[in-house]
């Protein structure tokens, strides 16, 4: 009897060391970054457009180049930049080019780039920490342009986009006049739960948080934000769930940060409410 219940003990502490150790190899390995950033199918040889445009590419290390592009107004003088963080999915050569028209004849100038690995850029998107340095290396890069300086810049992120679009005007407070989010998620552990099916996971997403890494999540950065906010959210998304995007507003300074529920698509609420969007976008860097 001794023999089996020694046996017992040390078979059960062998189980849980060893979900302890999965858990902090699913973590440290960064296993989730990769999952969340890297994509497929989604690079092109030539960049095409039929806007006003100026492509940049920016070294930020020896290996490693992030293409981006500068849309610009055709006949209009510059009224400010908006940087755009796009969603997982939206690479520079492709329809995400026309929500850009309503605001280019507007007079903005809209700066986007394609994280590692992704489009025309290089090298690989794993770690959340070094896509966070590279966001922000490049928008110091955008700012101090010819064009972008002196003038106001808002920030604009989608979806995936959104958690960085955040992070940046917290980052860089003093060099923005405003944010504008839509369609975003409160962290990438609420978003994980949400799919927690691609991790085999279904039933222990309880598990998510402690196998994702979560550097800057929306909720927490939102707090820590002095610049007017609009957080826009279609009440039937079915890809980042509605709640999502009201917890990041239950989070924020209610004084400078308005909520606009929208009844659209995921992240097409430009198309859909052209005016009321580009309205926001107008009235921000009139703040």
């Amino acid at each position: 009897m001794r023999k089996i219940l020694k046996f017992t003990k040390w078979l059960i502490i062998g189980i849980f060391s060893l979900v302890i150790l999965s858990v902090l190899y699913l973590r440290f390995s960064r296993f989730s970054d990769a999952m969340i950033y890297q994509t497929s199918g989604f690079d092109y040889e030539v960049f095409e457009s039929d806007l006003n445009y100026e492509q940049l590419f920016f070294e930020v290390n020896t290996n490693v180049k992030i293409h981006g592009v500068l849309f610009k107004p055709d006949s209009l003088p510059v009224i400010g930049t908006i940087f755009h963080y796009s969603g997982k999915g939206m690479h520079l050569n492709s329809s995400m080019q026309n929500s850009y028209k309503p605001l280019l004849e507007k007079g903005f100038q809209i700066f986007c780039f394609e994280r590692r690995g992704f489009g025309k850029s290089n090298g690989k998107a794993n770690n959340s920490l070094t896509l966070k340095k590279d966001a922000l290396f490049v928008f110091d890069a955008v700012s101090k342009l010819d064009d972008a300086a002196n003038k106001p810049i808002i920030i604009w992120g989608q979806s995936l986009g959104g958690a960085f679009a955040v992070m940046n005007a917290v980052e860089r407070p003093e060099d923005i006049n405003g944010l504008i989010l839509e369609g975003t998620f409160s962290s990438f552990p609420d978003i994980g739960k949400v799919y927690a099916g691609a991790l085999n996971l279904e039933n222990f997403k309880w598990t998510v948080p402690l196998i994702m890494n979560n550097d800057f999540p929306a909720d927490k950065g939102i707090k820590n934000l002095t610049v007017s906010t609009v957080i826009i959210h279609n009440k039937s998304d079915k890809q980042v769930p509605y709640e999502l995007g009201r917890k990041i507003y239950e989070a924020a300074n209610k004084n400078i940060t308005k909520f606009w529920e929208i009844d659209s698509k995921h992240i097409m609420g430009i198309y859909d409410y052209e005016e009321h969007y580009v309205g926001e976008f107008m009235r921000l860097i009139k703040e």
